[in-house]
């Protein structure tokens, strides 16, 4: 799909002929799976035809607020689907106005995997690691309220800390940000091996998830990052915004913040109780094990893309 959008003309003609022979192969009592599928404007009509034409039972499968930027392409989809399968409550909403068959299926990681890079609280860390990871050229909002938050705590604290920031990309507008505020031990890290990052995770001793709170994309998300740091068994901080406070129960598994003073206030209890990171950490490592991964939510998916086979 997106190979189409990137060849130009006469290519696509090659690409399109391609996408309509594949059709063929698909038997009578399939399911089609459509994941997105709203990139590009040829795949689209070629699918809406088909599955018109043919009749054949389809899932589509949103796990972003994909209507925000194209509400036609993925309205249609979501009135020809016999199940909608969304990633959080505000997409549910949303997609509840076309279809009635909507269910909620979370981002899920590999709870296995990610258990062999536990945070181990038990040995001493100073200083104390707070830590972002991400894609920082698409987060500098983001960025910005988290380096606003990182100034008061450093004018509060006694505690040492150091912020570690991976995947800057060599941004300078990243890099200024944070590396002129006063006081602050910082390390910029430009890019990890996605191989690497899990490691780099559990040098941390807490996680950041700094977010405007306002916008329709912003409230249909949920965040992966946060299911990261949740399944390294981290203590998080992580502002209130779209899926996160159905994720982060207050308090018992991670702390919200719906200002960047409280973001702070939080983050200071987190730097000062180190017993209080470890009981935080390990009931969000919990909470990943009981809810969001993949022994949990796969056999889930295979129960609902049976429902729609048999019906």
């Amino acid at each position: 799909m997106l190979l189409i959008s990137r060849t130009h003309w006469p290519g696509k003609w090659a690409l399109i002929v391609e996408v309509i022979r594949s059709l063929f192969s698909i038997k009578k009592g399939d399911v089609v799976y459509l994941q997105r599928a709203i990139a590009n404007k040829y795949f689209l009509i070629i699918m809406v035809a088909y599955l018109f034409i043919s009749r054949r039972k389809m899932i589509f499968d949103i796990d972003d607020p994909v209507y925000v930027h194209s509400f036609f392409k993925t309205m249609v989809l979501t009135r020809m689907a016999d199940l909608v399968i969304v990633s959080s409550h505000a997409q549910v909403e949303w997609a509840r106005q076309y279809n009635n068959n909507v269910h909620l299926i979370h981002i899920t990681v590999n709870h296995a995997a990610y258990k062999k890079f536990t945070k181990q609280y038990s040995q001493n860390s100073a200083p104390v690691v707070i830590g972002w990871t991400g894609a920082a050229n698409n987060h500098i909002p983001n960025l910005k309220i988290l380096a606003s938050v990182l100034r008061m705590v450093v004018g509060e604290t006694k505690v040492p800390f150091t912020f570690v920031l991976i995947g800057a990309s060599r941004n300078k507008e990243v890099h200024e940000m944070f590396q002129h505020i006063p006081g602050l031990a910082v390390e910029i890290v430009d890019w990890v091996n996605p191989e690497n990052i899990l490691l780099e995770i559990q040098k941390f001793d807490i996680g950041v998830v700094p977010n405007r709170i306002d916008g329709e994309w912003n409230t249909g998300k949920q965040s992966y990052k946060l299911i990261e740091y949740m399944a390294c068994g981290l203590a998080i901080v992580a502002s209130a915004f779209g899926e996160v406070p159905y994720v982060i129960q207050d308090g018992m598994n991670g702390y919200l913040a719906h200002t960047e003073e409280e973001f702070a206030e939080k983050l200071e209890k987190l730097l000062s109780d180190p017993a209080l990171r470890a009981r935080l950490g390990h009931a969000a490592q919990e909470r990943i094990r009981t809810e969001y991964c993949f022994e949990v939510v796969i056999p889930r998916m295979i129960e609902l893309i049976n429902a729609v086979a048999q019906r």
